[in-house]
């Protein structure tokens, strides 16, 4: 099972390709991750500015 898949019909073979290929899925959930944590350091300065 590939979690990391962004075709809707999964993997055509059960090889394992050595390579760096990531599917969209993989960048969207970085850039996700990325803005969390950018929010989550505004969050904190904003509270250290109110004490």
């Amino acid at each position: 099972m590939d979690l990391f898949d962004g075709e809707w019909g999964g993997r055509d073979d059960n090889s394992v390709e050595s390579g760096g290929s990531c599917s969209w899925v993989t960048v969207v959930m970085i850039g996700i991750l990325v803005l969390v944590v950018i929010l989550a350091n505004w969050l904190w300065d904003q509270l250290h500015r109110l004490i």
